[in-house]
């Protein structure tokens, strides 16, 4: 209401007042205070504060003028009237502004109505801040409003302008800059003027729930500063404001993310079917559910309706409606997860969908609706169980492999073995992931696989490396790995794949022959027994041993005859070890590989062990000392003849024996006994021409001897012959008899010699056996013994009765006189030779027993077992007393040829005793005869 109209109303609003009072004051002569504060009422309900208060001046003005006495005065005569008219003048202006407060509060409330109705009905931005504007003129006045809007997480530098309608042009940049400076501070701009006789500016931050909205900037006119009902007005339009861009953003978002998700589910490719509860109505069933399920959405207003949809079980029957995940979820809010059903769509095609469906609850946790999404899988399930299919044959074929077979990721971890690897290793899955693996390769190959794993995986090339891996049978085994990369059809690198074949038995093969072609080099260079043992030893160790011990079959039994250890620190406790054999009778498996010719592997030689097999404390002691944690003894043989044994033996700081190191170490033994039996004979073959060479001497020399009493005798009867022309009887007689004598020596040497070619041609000689009484033999052979041998004194002792025997005289009397020769020539001048000739029963046997004993220099103890040998001779002898060394070996063949033997005991020094046994009554051998007619 203007101001004019407003003093008409109050001027009117007065007369009618006074008017009313006069009338009644001709009744009740009282002052009409009520009618005037009627009237106040009025004007405040009317007008407003101001007006009412203005009413009330002149309300109190009429009272004093016109009905307090004196009338017509502008004095009050008594205080009592004075005091009324004070108080009609306090209780009007109280009313005045309680009752213009109330319509003002009314009416700005009804403003705000108005104000709250129109921003509702802006659901846009743009239609927003036209709103806007339009209240900002009516409210307040303004010349001119601006909106901004800040979207969602973008700070004020990128507030946007909201126009008022798609033509409106851009605001001035003063304008921006005002609206931005309250976005970065966050609170209202106090009202400004750009200059005089502009309009103020104010800008108010508009703040929603979480963020800050926007800014609305104002022009406000008037020469003074806007006041607090404009600034109270201004912030109610500011807040209002705030509210409904928060709704019209929140709506703008909402329609497209509406738009998004429509545009989502029509272009997505598994079907989406949304139902509400409790109807079960389909809400959303999207172009995906239509094309997979080949029908539309089937009406439904209960979950019964289901029915109508055409799944079905594996055995063909049709699921029931609750049955669904779709109506799970409503009734019972399960959650289904890519569960698989078999559907008949609409075309009456078959296929397979995975479903998977949630509810939606409420924040009360009521069911509200439920999703359902399903997919056609029956080309992946095909798809994928041909791949299961192909994944199968590989990791068979992966597990099959003869060889190690692994795979890594593309920076070589998350390495993925076969079977083969856990069991040439030993290792479990668990211990060989994350690296694991690299704790079975040996450490001195570990930095050059290393190496080359680091550059193949670096250059992305395949790569091939040599290495040894810890065997699950103890030691290390030798692989041959090859590695490639795998890449995809693109080149994309997407991994490794390794293999990695067992070539220990090649590499181990090359090791072998090298080591045994210089083994076999070094033995062969050697030709002496004991230079053979000490190229042997020095082969073995360190290369095979950390020590060896050689110990040879001798004729006083097994003898330690090499302990070699490389380090001088521990010589004493070799030479301990040297001095003790294995104790007899013990467990010792030296004993045993030479008792039976196989070779020993004890991959753990324990403490306990070795206190088993040791013959004294000393023993022990050395051996402790040099700690031996592992050993082979192998056997030395030669011409399938054991020859001694070979022990090789390692401490703890190497790796324990195996099958392999035995191997390796009956090669090598093999070889050692090859190059010491061929040292052995090459030491008789020079022994053996060196007796060639005494024999043919002796030979000669004896055939020399009746050769010159022959000669001599024939010359002395033909010089007697030439000189008397006769030959005295006696003379002659004496002289054939030495010649007959000398020729029948030189026929029995002849004969041994035939005796002794036969035996090498492996022909038996002819024995003409005869009764022969071996006592008249002995003293015959003694009595043609004593007349060639004055210097020494024979002795026979035979019994009373005759020692007869079936025997060839001839060969048998050559036996005698072999050993009663050597008796004289190996016993000193002087000394006494005794041959005696017995009688005796063994075993029920009876035998003709000859013994010839001397007190010559005897026979060494070692020389005793090669004493019949033949070309044989004892050291003591050898190169001070000639011979041939047959003769004892042909006797020996003699006497065995007739059924017996020959025995002798000697003490060297004191002097030998040869036992000659022959039996009484031998069984006639196939090709022997008895009698004279036999040929010799």
């Amino acid at each position: 209401m203007s101001w004019p109209a407003q003093g008409l109303s109050v001027a009117l609003l007065l007369c009618g007042c006074v008017a009313v009072s006069r009338g009644l004051d001709a009744f009740s002569h009282s002052a009409p205070f009520p009618i005037f504060l009627a009237g106040i009422l009025a004007a405040a309900w009317i007008g407003g504060r101001w007006l009412a208060l203005c009413f009330t001046g002149l309300s109190t003005f009429m009272l004093g003028l016109l009905f307090i006495r004196p009338h017509g005065q502008l004095f009050v005569a008594e205080p009592g009237e004075a005091v009324l008219l004070g108080t009609f003048s306090l209780v009007g202006g109280f009313i005045s502004v309680a009752i213009g407060s109330l319509r003002e509060g009314r009416g700005r409330a009804e403003q705000l109505r108005q104000l709250s109705d129109a921003l509702a009905r802006a659901t846009t931005a743009m239609e927003l801040a036209a709103v806007a504007r339009e209240q900002a003129r009516v409210l307040l006045g303004a010349q001119r409003s601006e909106l901004w809007a800040v979207h969602g997480e973008h700070g004020p530098e990128r507030a946007r302008h909201v126009p008022a309608s798609p033509t409106e042009p851009a605001p001035e940049d003063t304008l921006t800059s005002l609206a931005r400076t309250a976005l970065r501070a966050g609170a209202s701009v106090e009202p400004r003027r750009a200059g005089p006789g502009m309009p103020w500016e104010v800008a108010l931050v508009l703040r929603g729930t979480l963020q800050v909205l926007g800014a609305l900037v104002l022009h406000l006119p008037g020469r003074s500063r806007p006041s607090a009902q404009q600034r109270h007005l201004a912030l109610a339009l500011g807040d209002a404001c705030a509210i409904a861009l928060e709704r019209a953003l929140l709506q703008e978002r909402l329609l497209g993310e509406r738009q998004l998700l429509n545009a989502v589910l029509a272009q997505a490719p598994v079907g989406v079917i949304v139902a509400e509860a409790p109807s079960s109505r389909i809400l959303l069933y999207n172009d995906a559910a239509e094309r997979i399920l080949g029908h539309p959405a089937i009406p439904s207003s209960d979950v019964a309706d289901y029915a109508s949809y055409g799944g079905y079980h594996a055995d063909g029957s049709r699921v029931a409606a609750e049955e669904y995940p779709t109506a799970r979820a409503l009734l019972r809010g399960e959650h289904v997860q890519n569960e698989l059903m078999r559907y008949r769509r609409g075309d009456g095609q078959e296929t397979l969908l995975e479903i998977s469906a949630v509810p939606l609850r409420s924040p009360e946790g009521i069911i509200t609706a439920a999703v359902c999404v399903f997919a056609d899988v029956a080309v992946r399930q095909r798809a994928e169980q041909a791949v299961r299919a192909s994944e199968e044959r590989y990791r068979q074929m992966f597990e099959a492999a003869p060889q190690v077979i692994w795979t890594n990721a593309p920076d070589g971890s998350n390495t993925q073995f076969n079977s083969r690897w856990y069991e040439l290793t030993g290792q479990t899955p668990q211990e060989a992931a994350t690296y694991g693996w690299l704790k079975a390769i040996h450490p001195e190959d570990l930095p050059r696989l290393r190496a080359r794993r680091d550059e193949g995986i670096r250059e992305g090339l395949a790569y091939s490396v040599e290495f040894r891996v810890t065997s699950v049978r103890g030691g290390y085994r030798w692989l041959l790995g090859r590695v490639v990369p795998l890449r995809s059809a693109s080149g994309v690198m997407e991994g490794w794949l390794g293999a990695a074949i067992d070539i220990h038995e090649h590499k181990r093969a090359q090791v072998v022959q090298q080591f045994l072609a210089e083994a076999s080099a070094v033995l062969a260079r050697s030709l002496d027994e004991r230079e053979t043992l000490e190229q042997a030893t020095r082969l073995l160790v360190p290369r095979l041993a950390d020590w060896c011990v050689v110990d040879l079959n001798t004729p006083g039994g097994l003898e330690r005859v090499a302990v070699y250890h490389p380090d001088p620190a521990v010589t004493e406790h070799v030479e301990a070890i040297r001095r003790h054999r294995p104790r007899a009778g013990s467990a010792s498996p030296v004993l045993e590989v030479f008792r039976t010719g196989e070779a020993r592997l004890i991959e753990h030689y324990r403490d306990e062990g070795q206190a088993a097999m040791v013959s004294s404390a000393e023993h022990l002691a050395a051996l402790r000392a040099l700690a031996p944690q592992s050993l082979m003894v192998v056997p030395l043989v030669a011409r399938e003849q054991v020859l001694g044994t070979l022990s090789l033996l390692v401490g703890a700081g190497r790796d324990p024996y195996t099958r392999e190191d035995l191997r390796l170490a009956q090669d090598l033994a093999g070889r050692c006994g090859l190059a010491l039996e061929n040292a052995r004979l090459l030491t008789r073959l020079q022994r053996a021409l060196r007796t060639r060479d005494d024999f043919l001497s002796s030979v000669a020399h004896d055939l020399r001897n009746p050769l010159t009493v022959i000669k001599m005798r024939a010359a002395l009867l033909a010089a007697e012959v030439t000189k008397r022309k006769e030959l005295v009887p006696e003379r002659l007689t004496s002289a054939t008899t030495r010649i007959l004598t000398a020729a029948d020596e030189m026929g029995s040497m002849i004969e041994s010699i035939v005796d002794l070619m036969r035996g090498e041609t492996g022909q038996r000689p002819h024995l003409r056996r005869t009764e022969v009484d071996m006592a008249a033999l002995a003293r015959d052979v003694v009595a043609d013994q004593q007349q060639g041998s004055r210097r020494h004194e024979l002795r026979v002792h035979t019994p009373e009765a005759p020692v007869v025997a079936p025997v060839d005289a001839v060969r048998v009397r050559r036996i005698v006189r072999n050993l009663l020769t050597n008796a004289v020539k190996y016993s000193p001048e002087g000394s006494p030779i005794d041959v005696s000739v017995a009688r005796r029963e063994v075993g029920g046997a009876e035998w003709a027993l000859v013994e010839v004993q001397d007190r010559g220099m005897g026979i060494p103890a070692r020389d005793l077992p090669h004493l019949f040998e033949r070309f044989f001779r004892g050291e003591n002898v050898v190169g001070r007393i000639p011979g041939t060394g047959l003769g004892l070996f042909g006797s020996r063949e003699l006497a065995e040829q007739h059924g017996g033997r020959i025995e002798v005991t000697s003490v060297e020094g004191q002097g030998s005793t040869f036992s000659l046994w022959l039996p009484r009554t031998p069984p006639a051998p196939e090709g022997e005869s008895s009698g004279k007619e036999q040929p010799p």
